[in-house]
Formats: C-alpha cells, structure tokens, sequence
C-alpha cells in the first residue's frame, strides 16, 4: 500500500479551502490528472462522488463516499474502482484572519498487481501535487 501525508500553511481562510476540496465538479479544470469529475448524491453531511482518473493516458473511473464537516474536515473512502484501498483525509485549521493550516492524508492500492506497477507512480505522483493543487485554485477564487 502506498501513502503521503502533507501539512502546509496556506494563505487562506480555512473555510476557502474546504470550499475548494468540496466543489468536486470543477476538479477537471484544476486538476490535471482529472479528467471527469461530479458529485451523485448529496446529504447532510456526506456525498458520493465519481472521479475519471487520467492515468498514463488511460482513463480510470472510481467512486466515493465523502463524509465533512463545514470548514473543518472531509474524509474520503472508496465505493468502488480499480483500487483496492482508498482513504484520504483533509483537515483544515484556521491560523488567523487569512490564514489555515490544512492537513492532507491519503493511502491506496489498486486491485491487480499489473495496474499497481504501472499505475501506483502516476497516481502518487499526482497526490504529491494536490495540496499544492488545491491551494494554488483557492488563492485564485480569493482574487476573483
């Protein structure tokens, strides 16, 4: 099972962050490794989402359950897809007027050993950019 973890202070309103990490509809136009992205059903507290991951140039569609919190958590665990395990936590902590500490944890492992090895570096890769990512989208909603 691969995993990354990343804590970085950005500066923005944790709220703006969370807002960002939660608008999944626009993933595709900020995240290059998304080339699909919408939300299927959403209640108090939790939405499913489906992801259509570009991976090496073939595409992966994987669904999720995502449980938050306004402004403060969202988790995010696999319904189904070509992974095995998927888990992912956010966490956002205001620092100051415009300013937060965000958390992002993931770990995964695809289903076949064959789409691990070639999939897994592509699919880490991209995790290792997402608080940087999702930051860079929320600093440029700030400015609109």
């Amino acid at each position: 099972m691969r995993s990354f973890e990343e804590s970085r202070l950005i500066a923005c309103p944790a709220r703006k962050m969370y807002d960002v990490v939660l608008d999944i509809d626009a993933y595709a136009e900020f995240l290059p490794w998304v080339a699909e992205s919408r939300v299927l059903t959403q209640q108090d507290g939790e939405l499913t989402a489906e992801l259509v991951a570009d991976l090496a140039g073939v595409h992966h569609s994987f669904q999720t359950v995502d449980r938050y919190v306004p402004g403060k958590l969202v988790e995010i665990r696999l319904l189904e897809g070509p992974f095995r395990f998927l888990e992912s936590v956010w966490t956002f902590d205001e620092q100051g007027e415009n300013q937060c500490k965000v958390h992002f944890s993931i770990e995964f492992e695809f289903r076949s050993m064959m789409m691990d090895m070639i999939a897994s570096p592509v699919f880490a890769s991209a995790c290792k950019s997402m608080v940087h990512a999702f930051e860079k989208r929320a600093v440029t909603m700030l400015s609109r």
